[in-house]
Order: C-alpha cells, then sequence, then structure tokens
C-alpha cells in the first residue's frame, strides 16, 4: 500500500520460514513422562522405521537450502544432524514407555481391589509415599492383637482401643525415670528455696499421658517472682549440666519453663506459685474414676490429635484439659448413661462412633457447655460470650470451666475448631466405611491406617525414649572454666611465695 518492501525482491518472505522443512514428531503427554530428558545412544541399536523415514526427510531439506549463505548452511547442518540424533532417542524412549506401561497394567490388580485401595488411600492419615509408611501399613501395628474368633466389628473396635491404651501405658522402668527427673528437680529448688513445696499435675498425675509426654510440676512457697525464679533455676541447672535444653515463656498466661533432662531425655514443664493445675488434675481424676471408659477414649484422641498438630493450645488446637471435658460432656449425655440395659451392651468401639458423630454431626456449636450437675448445654448470651459462635474459624466451642468462682470460656483459645469438628466428621466417615465394607471373617487393624498413622514417631519411637543428651552448650562453658580455675587454684597453692 506504498510502502517499499522491507525484504528484496529475491528473498521472499516465505523464505525465511519455509513450511517444506521436517519438524519433530508430537510426543504424547503420556509417553513423555520424564520431563523432556532424553536417553543415551545404545550402540548396536537397530533404528526404527520411523527414524528411517525422518532421516530420508532431513535429507531431502538439506537440498533445498540454496538461499541460506556458507556459514548458515554449515550451522543448519549441524541442527539437522541434532534433530535427527534427539529423533533417535525419542523413538527409543517411547518404546521403553511402551513396555514399561505394558509391565504396569500386566502386575496390576482387579478393579475391585483397586477401588478400595483407592478409597483406604483417600482417607488413610499419612500423605506421603516412603517406604517406610508402606512397610508399617501393610504390617499390623505393634499394639494389636488378632482375635479372629470376635465377628462383631464394633467389639473388634472395642478391643483394639483397649489394647492401644495399654501399648501406650508407662512401664515400670518409664515411672521410675519421671520420678527420679521429679526428685532431680526438686532437690535443685530446695537448695535455691530451702521452703519450697514440689506439687505433680497433669497428664502424669492423671494417668492420660503419652509415653512422649512430658512431667509437670508446680514449685509452690517460692519468694521470687516466677519470670525471676525460672532464670535463677535455670542458670543453676545449667551450671550443674542437669538440663540439655530450656525454653522460659513469660508472656504466656500462665508463665511456664520448659527443660529437658541431659540424663534420660524427658522433658518438664515447671509453673512457679500456681495451683490452678493441682485444681484442675484432681477433677479429672475423680471424673476418671466416675467414668472409668473415659480413660482410653482420652488416650486414643490424644494421639489422633498430636498426629495432625491439634493438640496445642497456642496454635489454636484443643488442648489435654479442654478435650477431658468434651469428652466428658459427651458421655454425660450419652443415652446410656440413663438407660441400664443399653449401657451394659454399649462397647469403646459404639462410643467412639457415636462421639465422632455427635461433634461432627449433631452438636450444635451455637450454644454453649457446661459439665457441671450433670452436664448442660445454655445460650452462650446468658454468660455474655457472644451469639452465633462465629470465630476466625467459622465456629467456636464454648465450654465453661467446671472451677473457679468466675465463669471461664474454655474453648475460646481454640480457634481451630473448623478443622477440628472436620477431623471428626472424617473419623465418623472412617468407622462407617470400616462397618460396612469390613467383612465378618476378615481380621487387622480397624484403627489403622484410617485413623491412626503407625508411621509416628510416638509409635516408632515409643521404647526408645529414654536416652542420654547432649551436654548444653552453656553447661559445657561452664564446666570447662570450672575446672580451668579450680587447676589455677592448685597450681596458685603449689607455687612457691613471691619475694
Amino acid at each position: 500500500q506504498g510502502h517499499p518492501p522491507l525484504l528484496p525482491p529475491e528473498r521472499p518472505i516465505g523464505s525465511c520460514c519455509r513450511g517444506d522443512l521436517p519438524l519433530l514428531p508430537a510426543m504424547e503427554e503420556e509417553e513423555w513422562g520424564v520431563g523432556g530428558m532424553a536417553l543415551p545412544v545404545e550402540a548396536g541399536y537397530d533404528e526404527a522405521p520411523a527414524v528411517a523415514s525422518e532421516r530420508s526427510a532431513v535429507a531431502g531439506a538439506v537440498v533445498t537450502t540454496s538461499f541460506l549463505r556458507a556459514e548458515e548452511h554449515a550451522a543448519y547442518e549441524e541442527d539437522m544432524v541434532r534433530n535427527e540424533e534427539q529423533a533417535g532417542r525419542n523413538e527409543r524412549l517411547r518404546i521403553m514407555l511402551r513396555e514399561l506401561r505394558r509391565r504396569k497394567e500386566a502386575e496390576a490388580q482387579p478393579a475391585e481391589a483397586a477401588e478400595k485401595v483407592e478409597l483406604e488411600d483417600f482417607m488413610c492419615v499419612g500423605a506421603g509415599d516412603s517406604s517406610k509408611k508402606r512397610l508399617l501399613d501393610e504390617s499390623q501395628p505393634p499394639w494389636y492383637v488378632e482375635r479372629g474368633h470376635i465377628e462383631n466389628v464394633a467389639l473388634r473396635l472395642h478391643e483394639e482401643m483397649l489394647d492401644f491404651a495399654h501399648f501406650m501405658k508407662f512401664t515400670p522402668v518409664e515411672v521410675e525415670s519421671r520420678r527420679q527427673w521429679v526428685r532431680t528437680i526438686g532437690g535443685v529448688c530446695r537448695k535455691l528455696w530451702p521452703e519450697c513445696q514440689l506439687r505433680i499435675f497433669g497428664s502424669f498425675f492423671t494417668g492420660l499421658s503419652l509415653p512422649n509426654g512430658d512431667v509437670d510440676v508446680a514449685v509452690l512457697n517460692v519468694p521470687c517472682r516466677p519470670g525471676t525464679a525460672m532464670k535463677i533455676l535455670a542458670d543453676t541447672m545449667l551450671a550443674s549440666g542437669d538440663i540439655s535444653w530450656l525454653e522460659i515463656i513469660e508472656s504466656a498466661k500462665v508463665p511456664v519453663m520448659k527443660i529437658r533432662s541431659q540424663a534420660c531425655g524427658l522433658r518438664a514443664d515447671i509453673v512457679f506459685n500456681m495451683t490452678d493445675g493441682l485444681e484442675t488434675s484432681k477433677f479429672i481424676r475423680q471424673r476418671l474414676k466416675e467414668f472409668p471408659h473415659m480413660q482410653p477414649l482420652l488416650i486414643f484422641l490424644k494421639y489422633l490429635l498430636i498426629q495432625r498438630g491439634l493438640n496445642d493450645t497456642y496454635t489454636g488446637g484443643m488442648g489435654s484439659y479442654l478435650l477431658c471435658n468434651v469428652v466428658l460432656h459427651f458421655l454425660q449425655r450419652h443415652p446410656s448413661l440413663r438407660e441400664p440395659r443399653l449401657h451394659a451392651s454399649t462397647s469403646l468401639g459404639h462410643l467412639l462412633f457415636d462421639l465422632f458423630k455427635y461433634y461432627g454431626r449433631d452438636f450444635r456449636y451455637d450454644v454453649g457447655v457446661s459439665v457441671l450437675d450433670g452436664g448442660y448445654t445454655f445460650r452462650k448470651e446468658e454468660r455474655g460470650w457472644g451469639g452465633k459462635g462465629k470465630g476466625k474459624g467459622g465456629i467456636s466451642l464454648c465450654l465453661e470451666s467446671p472451677l473457679g468462682s468466675t465463669p471461664v470460656d474454655l474453648g475460646g483459645p481454640c480457634f481451630r475448631m473448623s478443622v477440628l469438628r472436620n477431623l471428626f466428621h472424617h473419623g465418623f466417615h472412617c468407622l462407617c466405611h470400616l462397618f460396612v465394607a469390613r467383612a465378618l471373617t476378615e481380621d487387622g487393624s480397624l484403627l489403622c491406617p484410617l485413623l491412626l498413622d503407625p508411621a509416628h514417631g510416638v509409635i516408632t519411637s515409643r521404647h526408645q525414649l529414654l536416652a542420654e543428651q547432649p551436654a548444653a552448650l552453656m553447661s559445657t562453658r561452664r564446666i570447662e572454666d570450672t575446672a580451668a580455675g579450680e587447676s589455677a587454684d592448685a597450681a596458685d597453692a603449689g607455687a612457691p611465695a613471691a619475694k
């Protein structure tokens, strides 16, 4: 349209991109499964027909390159040679992938078994696919005891939950190690404050502690502030080499000092001049005597939350004390409590199923819960704790503390309640799948792999928890400084007096 041509007439635009040049064969995504990686050329490998045809096409294309200059022609020939080599590698890769696909299809299981495996893998706890987890999933968990004579699935689940609680129970050696660890802490505290008193509380006191749990210790009658007492105790135990790790949390609602023993690796949480933990532990211990089936349920649920990271109150999870009150409220509302005949036929399997169903589907989170006076629910507005129960996670659990004269909402810090409700809902569907799909004559664990992960560290390291820890860096430095000072004093004592 009146503009001069950009290229001279002897080199039309079409000659810069010829359509008769051969292209690499199109690769299917399922065949090209290694990200474009080419395999090395093997000696003595016969060419496939596709490679021969590409060679002839490339040879014909090289002839039609008269429009190129000499140096461009040489580079073009090098490109054609590389494309020819790549075409051969592509064809060999296709052959290998087809052979691999045929081999996998021949080894595949029947369609019914494949569907079952896919369903169980979807419900499986572990998201990884490591060989260690596959090995543990294929074998039976360490607490499992075969009982093929029991045909009722709920009763088999009842027995396995008892076996799991027994597996998690402390051995006499573990109990004595924890007592010795408390004696060590008490000895240091009494040297610093002769009139102080030590009290044990928490899960170790109530009998609900897992093997990896710590020991909760309250130090009373200390004549200083908790923060100051923690620093004094930390310096003393570091200097003596009693601990290998410590952490002081003064910003918490209840200031706490976390330490770990260098001799056995056990941990302890120490609070100063606080008696709230003692009262809550006594309350839970009394409820355990009133409801004996609370203990196996709580031990199972604590491990269920630990393996998913939902057991820490500081991260919005459900702590041990809140979990105990949640289970207590469920048992108080269960129909078996008011019907003796139903109570006699109710097993732990039934209770676990009903608990998942209650907190995963039936429970209304817009009301508050109290475990006093046999347990009841109330409107949150009556306590001044909000209306609809909507929190950061969508829902919130409102549970009134059974202790103290002032109403306290124990569920307030649990801002991940929506995740916990989804977990309970997931457990309900897992048990439905087990009760329906599990054959009467089929044996095996009912808790793994749908609910529990046997590859978790609490299970795999169950009997290797007591181990000596490396010395703390500050402790090592102070011991070396002390030894150097003693040697210097000895040298000064033995040296002649200066004139």
